[in-house]
């Protein structure tokens, strides 16, 4: 994704965020599914008491929904953008006492070291990816060595593809899948014609840009499932994948 307020300082900002909150249903391929996909291999059951972490939780679309399935959990979320923080207060104000909401920099070391003794899941949309390889493995590691037994990491995001070929099938069916949500929440294209406008297809505007002058960084996914077995995470897999992004991880 380049956003035109990026490209000055390639990082996500405040109007990031704002079109994020505003058209995220749109840009991001089967939203819905992703999340439910995510939901399903949490390892807890509903009725369980058990903490869970989600960095860069956005504007608490899945932890509303991780709150409502699991009525006992207690539910920390983690996110960089003050306009993300806001919402998630104003979202989640109804399930105060179960929520913890703190402001993190993914690529930090410190809030890993602040993160519950008793964690049985770590949760991430859409924000690995913009941290480089080595800093993604050793991410693996710190939520590994953060989860009690039987833990999981679960991450949904966008992935390399493995050529030139691939990306361009990937940005073909980005284009189509952000097309066809446009028409269905909008009835027009109005939000495909802003999601190009803004340059948010990944894989038809930045896939080919040097490190520098991008703040997205996927990785191959077979390097991703390599680094979680690595660090020793065990049942490791992608669950769902479509239009270059995927739901992947593992358990300790």
């Amino acid at each position: 994704m380049t956003d035109p307020v990026l490209a000055s300082n390639n990082q996500w900002d405040e109007g990031s965020s704002q079109s994020f909150l505003a058209e995220g249903d749109i840009f991001v391929p089967a939203r819905l599914e992703q999340i439910n996909t995510l939901l399903d291999l949490i390892p807890a059951g509903r009725d369980e008491v058990f903490t869970i972490a989600e960095l860069a939780a956005g504007g608490g679309e899945l932890g509303e929904m991780i709150l409502d399935r699991f009525s006992h959990c207690h539910y920390l979320a983690l996110d960089g953008s003050e306009m993300m923080l806001a919402q998630l207060h104003e979202r989640l104000a109804r399930f105060r006492g179960r929520v913890t909401i703190r402001q993190f920099d993914i690529a930090a070391q410190e809030w890993r070291t602040q993160l519950p003794t008793q964690l049985r899941c770590v949760l991430s949309s859409l924000c690995v990816h913009h941290l480089f390889g080595t800093e993604k493995r050793q991410l693996f590691h710190d939520m590994r060595k953060a989860l009690e037994p039987g833990g999981g990491l679960l991450l949904a995001d966008v992935i390399k593809p493995a050529d030139e070929r691939i990306a361009q099938l990937f940005a073909r069916q980005y284009d189509e899948i952000v097309r066809e949500q446009s028409l269905v929440a909008r009835g027009d294209l109005s939000g495909f014609q802003h999601f190009n406008e803004l340059e948010w297809n990944y894989f038809r505007y930045d896939y080919n840009l040097p490190d520098t002058d991008t703040i997205d960084h996927p990785s191959l996914l077979n390097d991703q499932l390599r680094w979680l077995s690595e660090v020793g995470f065990s049942m490791i897999d992608c669950y769902w994948m479509r239009a270059g992004h995927a739901v992947f991880g593992g358990y300790k």
